[in-house]
């Protein structure tokens, strides 16, 4: 009994059960809404949550790192980079896509060079970082065309095994990252970092180089989202980021991401952007304004971190 009891608590503890039930009662709720029992809405979301995926994922590397870290200047660098992959993606593809993924790992270098070197908190950091990128986006956003590249367009709206481009790109992503956290010395080196820093350091681990290489990861896959995005909402726009900030940092925490590091499961927090992707498409099937939708998921994200500061495991 003592044994079944135990784990049954397992269960209850996983992290990827709540989003996997979170889906399935959103699921219904849209159905019921809608009048209609109908799969398009599961596909049409797995497309949808890809921008608020790649976010949530990033955002929980550098929430990983620990400190309380988390990073404000995504949405700006989402935007920022979205206009670079415009700009340059006239040129060539490839040159866009690149030229976005670079420019995101230098602003992830830049957050996290201040934040280790400075002793700033990351959150104080990339709030003030992310008004300076915002500042770069109002000089440049007349100067480059914000139209995205035609044939770009077509490949992240076509289909593989009726499976959306962008959606397989995001999978191919999070394996890598899987791998990459879970089964590699960086991986073991963040996760240590973000239980205790100190002590990762008297272990012999390369705190700062840590951290920032997080920053690092994160920037890039901001500048990734930013490129997808540009193309697939018709280019590039001051607010294109906004949409997707709440919902990422909602998909870290109900994936149970520790707020305070050192815990971290690419699965859930994947499942949780899925969720939140499922929460906005109910929203808008109820016919809820987008102030309202914005005031529910940050009302849902404060309930989300007061569950992860009260989490006996939670490591200071």
């Amino acid at each position: 009994m003592a044994a079944v009891n135990k784990k049954f608590k397992n269960i209850l503890n996983s992290p990827v059960l709540w989003p996997v039930a979170g889906c399935i009662i959103l699921y219904i709720m849209i159905c019921a809404v809608s009048g209609s029992v109908n799969v398009r809405v599961l596909t049409s979301g797995l497309k949808l949550c890809v921008f608020a995926l790649l976010l949530g994922v990033a955002q929980m590397i550098v929430v990983t790192s620990g400190k309380g870290a988390i990073d404000i200047s995504q949405k700006y660098i989402m935007t920022l980079t979205a206009y670079i992959s415009c700009w340059l993606m006239q040129t060539n593809i490839i040159l866009g896509i690149v030229g976005a993924v670079v420019v995101g790992m230098l602003c992830g270098l830049f957050n996290g060079s201040i934040s280790t070197f400075l002793n700033i908190h990351a959150m104080i950091t990339t709030m003030a970082t992310g008004y300076m990128y915002y500042s770069i986006i109002l000089v440049i956003c007349d100067k480059v065309t914000n139209s995205p590249n035609k044939d770009f367009v077509k490949f992240i709206n076509s289909n593989v095994f009726g499976i959306n481009s962008m959606t397989i790109i995001a999978i191919v992503i999070a394996v890598v990252l899987f791998f990459t956290l879970y089964r590699t010395k960086y991986g073991m080196n963040l996760h240590a970092t973000g239980q205790k820093r100190e002590a990762a350091r008297l272990a012999g681990i390369n705190v700062k180089k840590t951290v920032i290489t997080a920053f690092v990861i994160n920037g890039a896959l901001c500048g990734l989202a930013g490129a997808l995005n540009a193309a697939y909402c018709g280019g590039a726009n001051q607010d294109l980021g906004t949409t997707y900030f709440l919902p990422s940092i909602a998909a870290c925490f109900v994936g149970g991401t520790n707020a305070a590091g050192g815990k971290s499961n690419i699965i859930a927090v994947c499942l949780g952007a899925f969720m939140m992707t499922l929460m906005s498409t109910f929203l808008n099937a109820a016919k809820i304004g987008i102030g309202a939708q914005r005031l529910i998921q940050g009302i849902f994200i404060v309930l989300l971190l007061c569950m992860a500061t009260k989490n006996p495991n939670s490591k200071s």
